[in-house]
């Protein structure tokens, strides 16, 4: 008798693919995990519903940023008319079973929420759609990464970078949708504008990314900054003859994001913007930058991009002229709105100038440098 089996090569191919799908899974799942364990995730399903009912904690964003929560809901409402008929209603057959020894504030009540058949099903939504963003990023940046280091292993490197930024960044923190789609926005415009894809690409997001979070009003310039040809600046008509095109995508990008803003605002009915913890502008300035709470802001922020910055700013002049032209356009305008306008102790909200400048950069010249010094290495031995 016989044992068929698969060639050894393949065996250690298809081992190898389940290890890959593995690995990514975990990377995907170790955020979430640090957002229930340590953030505020267990809060999300109450905050959802405050959504809905149109009476967010922070009613200004918060509410305005309907593109992720109307994602989540249309999720729900399938899986609840399919998927979701196969889970019991009884209270006893859901429960999570906690340790009682286990003091973790977000686990107790984690457990207690348990018990509530709808809260099990929105947190399956709410993971599934965190977890498929983490997916998303991933892919994004290997593509990203991959268009300006050619080392495989460095840009795996950098995804498990990645993923320990986003575990990082959890403090003060629900699932944060709206923060990771601002990646995911932000990488899908830098591809576009790095692959040389059509401009028009750049409206498109745009206009999603008024849905989402004010900060997709960056993306335009991000591009106008990149493609616009500075060498005729100073005689105007022919510049604006040789960059119209680049003039008016930006220009119908910053029109949609305008015409979305204003849409939900007036959906909603305007309301001031929340103040938290201080008001926005030099108050907040100085409570990130020289209160007691800034020692925190420093730390959760180191969590989340280390010294890259200082790193990016040091090689500056040996990076690619792409990110060179990013950092221009988006790093003092991002650092500077948010310094003034939140807490900064949520790194999160770091994580787009992180993964689309800082990080490539450094990979970049890391790739280089090794290269280099094995060139001298090779002709320091050819000379002997």
């Amino acid at each position: 008798m016989s044992i068929h089996t698969l060639p050894l090569p393949l065996k250690n191919k298809l081992g190898g693919r389940i290890l890959v799908v593995l690995i990514v899974c975990w990377m995907a799942a170790y955020p979430i995990y640090n957002n229930y364990y340590k953030g505020l995730a267990v809060e999300q399903y109450e905050r959802f519903l405050d959504f809905k009912a149109g009476k967010s904690m922070f009613f200004n964003p918060w509410q305005y940023r309907i593109l992720c929560p109307l994602l989540v809901e249309g999720a729900f409402q399938l899986l609840d008319a399919t998927v979701f008929k196969i889970i019991p209603e009884s209270k006893s057959e859901i429960e999570l079973q906690g340790k009682a020894e286990d003091k973790n504030e977000n686990i107790q009540k984690l457990i207690q929420l348990s018990k509530n058949s709808e809260f099990i099903k929105y947190s399956i939504v709410f993971i599934g759609f965190r977890f498929v963003q983490h997916l998303t990023i991933f892919w994004l940046s290997f593509l990203f990464l991959s268009h300006f280091v050619k080392s495989k292993s460095l840009v795996l490197l950098g995804l498990m970078l990645i993923t320990l930024f986003m575990g990082n960044a959890v403090m003060d923190s629900d699932l944060a949708f709206n923060s990771y789609m601002d990646v995911i926005l932000y990488l899908c415009a830098g591809l576009v504008i790095v692959k040389k894809y059509s401009g028009w690409w750049i409206a498109l997001v745009t206009f999603i990314g008024a849905f989402n979070r004010e900060t997709s009003l960056l993306i335009p310039v991000l591009y106008f900054f990149s493609e616009f040809n500075w060498l005729h600046w100073k005689k105007p008509i022919s510049a604006l003859l040789e960059n119209k095109k680049t003039i008016a995508i930006s220009a119908v990008s910053v029109i949609a994001f305008l015409i979305v803003f204003v849409s939900i605002r007036s959906y909603y009915g305007y309301q001031p913007q929340t103040e938290w913890r201080v008001p926005a502008g030099l108050p907040m300035l100085k409570l990130n930058l020289v209160s007691a709470a800034s020692v925190k802001t420093y730390n959760e922020m180191f969590g989340v991009f280390g010294f890259l910055p200082i790193w990016f700013v040091i090689i500056f002049r040996r990076v690619p002229k792409a990110l060179q032209i990013f950092f221009i356009a988006l790093v003092p305008a991002w650092f500077g709105v948010h310094l003034i306008s939140v807490v900064a102790y949520q790194s999160r909200l770091f994580l787009v100038p992180t993964l689309l400048v800082f990080l490539p950069a450094v990979l970049h010249f890391i790739e280089n440098e090794f290269t280099l010094s094995l060139s001298r290495d090779g002709n320091e031995t050819g000379t002997l």
